[in-house]
């Protein structure tokens, strides 16, 4: 594994690391800090070792619990990894979170409608998340959902933030995405809701990570708290949990 965006990770399909994104301030994010993922639950022995040498030492899933129990975390019951189960979602629905219906494909105003949700009433889990990923300084965290988009997706989103990457790179970012999904399609087969689509071509289809979805998540974050760190502060993180976020990502 080397300092490059997407890392090879056979048994997942969308793991990136946050290093290497330009600040409002001229400074740029550190590699091998917080790497991003979908989930983990099928790792060789040999690829769990990588992630050890890489430095991973912290893991969280964000997952549903049923999601932890079907298909469980490789690097769950490793002697050298601190894991952590965060349901940011729930095992019941929060209120205002609807998802699409299983023979249909998302929109950026859904997929929106339920990022905001999450960033308002599921605080707590974000919270803590976030507290976590501070305390995990002196090696590489890890946190991963299921596709490595949505839930995954909002945690990227408040740490590029609050390194102070731009909102257009923050949404960049979030629609890699999309490269992560055609992979796991072509290699495990493609969802019903998106029968006859083709995935065979390099650049996948917008719709998968639509950077318009982060776009207007940013913008309820700047609506109604003041921004990312308004935010962060408005759940309970404190000064030295912010700095220490904010040093583990900056060079």
């Amino acid at each position: 594994m080397s300092d490059s965006r997407w890392l090879d990770v056979p048994g997942a399909y969308n793991v990136r690391d946050l290093g290497g994104y330009l600040t409002t301030d001229g400074k740029t994010t550190r590699w091998r800090a917080f790497l991003r993922a979908d989930s983990l639950h099928n790792l060789s022995e040999s690829t769990k070792s990588a992630l050890i040498e890489y430095g991973v030492r912290t893991v969280i899933d964000l997952r549903r619990t049923n999601e932890t129990v079907d298909t469980p975390n490789a690097l769950a019951d490793m002697d050298d990894i601190r894991y952590f189960h965060l349901n940011m979602i729930g095992d019941t629905n929060p209120p205002g979170y609807i998802a699409p219906p299983p023979d249909e494909w998302t929109t950026p105003e859904l997929t929106s409608n339920i990022y905001r949700v999450l960033l308002d009433q599921r605080q707590d889990v974000i919270s803590e998340t976030l507290v976590t990923l501070a305390e995990s300084k002196g090696h590489t965290a890890i946190y991963h959902c299921a596709a490595g988009t949505d839930r995954t997706g909002i945690i990227s989103a408040l740490l590029l933030g609050l390194a102070g990457v731009p909102a257009d790179t923050i949404a960049k970012d979030y629609a890699l995405s999309a490269h992560g999904l055609r992979r796991r399609y072509l290699a495990e087969g493609i969802p019903e809701s998106l029968a006859g689509k083709d995935f065979s071509l390099e650049e996948p289809p917008e719709f998968l990570a639509p950077p318009l979805a982060m776009e207007r998540t940013l913008q309820h974050l700047s609506d109604k708290y003041g921004g990312i760190e308004s935010y962060v502060r408005h759940i309970g993180l404190i000064d030295a949990q912010i700095n220490d976020i904010r040093n583990m990502m900056r060079e």
